[in-house]
């Protein structure tokens, strides 16, 4: 039998998968069903700091979120334009990054003051995880990661069910779909 799994041409490790994540979060504590802010708490307490989260309104076309890190605190901003269950994954995206231990890029002067809002001091600035490209290991584990957090472990207060009650409900959503003939 073959398995494939992503390799980290940084350090040669395979990427997350579901076994390990699931061991981290029980080192961490937590059940098998949890909120974001619970893994947030959890993730502050292993981490000896603060996690903040705050949504912002990014423009739509743009990033949808960002990890900062400082001496003093993690903060994590995402996305308030977009629904809860995105939001959700957005965070996700950015705990993938403190749970797989991703090392932040050093990001200091003007560069810093553009990632970050304006009214933020940049010599406050440590460190931040940036993406340079959607498609780099870090991106692909991070992003992953979110998935398997949001499929198995999260629980999202605002998830709703969508239901289809009548006949023209159905045959709309068809005509949207199209024919079939992919």
């Amino acid at each position: 039998m073959r398995i494939a799994v992503w390799t980290s041409p940084l350090d040669g490790r395979p990427l997350m998968n579901h076994r390990t994540l699931r061991g981290t979060l029980n080192a961490l504590g937590l059940p098998n069903r949890f909120s974001v802010n619970q893994l947030a708490e959890a993730l502050a307490s292993k981490r000896g700091r603060p996690l903040r989260l705050r949504s912002a309104a990014f423009p739509v076309a743009g990033l949808s979120g960002g990890l900062l890190v400082t001496r003093e605190i993690d903060f994590i901003a995402y996305q308030s334009l977009t629904s809860k269950i995105h939001q959700d994954h957005i965070v996700c995206h950015e705990f993938g990054h403190l749970i797989a231990g991703h090392q932040p890029h050093v990001v200091t002067g003007a560069d810093a003051l553009r990632l970050i809002a304006p009214n933020i001091d940049p010599s406050v600035v440590q460190r931040i995880l940036k993406r340079s490209c959607s498609l780099t290991e870090e991106e692909i584990e991070a992003e992953n990661i979110a998935d398997l957090l949001m499929s198995h472990h999260i629980i999202s207060a605002s998830h709703e069910e969508w239901v289809m009650t009548t006949e023209a409900e159905i045959q709309s959503l068809l005509a949207a779909l199209g024919t079939g003939d992919w």
